[in-house]
């Protein structure tokens, strides 16, 4: 057996015992590689695959997308798919579309916020765009609930008379896209401005941790639609940024922090309550994780501002 599954299996091993849940083990052929280290990155999973957009390496950015095929490992390269661009966000309608939104682009020596809006076709892996951003942003946060994609905080640039013209700026707006409509609509506002990471949970948007530019923070808050306004969570007990997060039978995961590359914190709704998790995670920040079925996947990620760029897909189990 290849010494890379000898190891995920201990992974799987080790956190069955940390989770105190049963675990499944993977396939055998299951390469945990992908085809380019990648961060900065969004992932998204369908019903059949992953799909991982964008980023950036050393060689800059990325306008493939690499699709992962859940059961085996292995992995299919698209290039020159999209817009090149890094700290974006994407988000599957539930049906054959993967929307993709903001982030930093770069071409013919310029570089700017990408407000074009790229809707992939997960069938056809035809790329088309729709309504652009009403307010183009990086390090925004974009998840689906009810037909609609909420998109939930990030940066944007302004002008600076002391950085070089520009300076980048953390933004507590709150918009939704609506998929029946077409039409974009602006929501409460988070409490404070920050890059933040969102996601929903039992109807609820939700968004943990983040950077203003200055400091991190351990916030959490849900949106409640009927008041139009965020409600307060027990805060997380670290702050976190440059993370990424999953749910999972009623379970948070967060993944990473810029500080603590390795830490995993853990949310359970049930208990209310927070836990940080013994995991045999490989320690990164700007990655991006996944649920697929019963699996978490952990993708990519950097450990610092020269790297190295990771191209890991970390696998882990869990039961329903």
């Amino acid at each position: 057996m290849p010494a890379a599954t000898i190891a995920l299996r201990l992974a799987l091993t080790l956190l069955c015992s940390a989770l105190l849940t049963g675990c499944v083990s993977a396939p055998d052929n299951m390469t945990n590689t992908l085809a380019e280290a990648r961060y900065g990155h969004a992932a998204v999973a369908d019903n059949k695959a992953i799909y991982v957009i964008g980023g950036a390496n050393k060689s800059g950015l990325f306008t493939s997308i690499e699709i992962i095929d859940p059961e085996t490992g292995k992995t299919t390269v698209l290039p020159n798919k999209l817009i090149p661009r890094r700290y974006l966000s994407a988000a599957w309608d539930g049906k054959e579309s993967i929307y993709i939104f903001g982030g930093m682009s770069h071409q013919n020596r310029k570089v700017w916020q990408e407000k074009a809006v790229e809707v992939f076709n997960t069938r056809t892996h035809e790329v088309t765009k729709t309504i652009q951003m009403p307010a183009p942003r990086q390090y925004n946060s974009a998840v689906l609930l009810n037909d609609k994609i909420y998109l939930v905080g990030g940066s944007i640039i302004h002008p600076s008379k002391t950085q070089k013209g520009i300076q980048l700026l953390a933004t507590p707006l709150t918009t939704a896209l609506d998929l029946t409509t077409n039409k974009w609509s602006r929501l409460a506002n988070l409490p404070i401005p920050v890059n933040t990471r969102a996601f929903a949970v039992t109807d609820k948007i939700c968004a943990i941790g983040g950077y203003d530019g200055f400091n991190q923070f351990p916030l959490f808050n849900c949106y409640n639609e009927t008041t139009n306004s965020w409600e307060a969570m027990p805060d997380a007990p670290d702050s976190v940024s440059a993370h990424s997060v999953v749910t999972h039978n009623n379970k948070l995961y967060v993944f990473g922090d810029y500080d603590n590359l390795d830490q995993v914190l853990v949310y359970d709704f049930t208990d209310n309550a927070w836990s940080y998790a013994d995991l045999p995670y490989q320690a990164s920040r700007h990655n991006a994780a996944v649920v697929f079925g019963d699996q978490l996947f952990v993708i990519g990620g950097n450990t610092g501002r020269a790297g190295p760029v990771l191209d890991s897909i970390q696998v882990f189990s869990v039961l329903p």
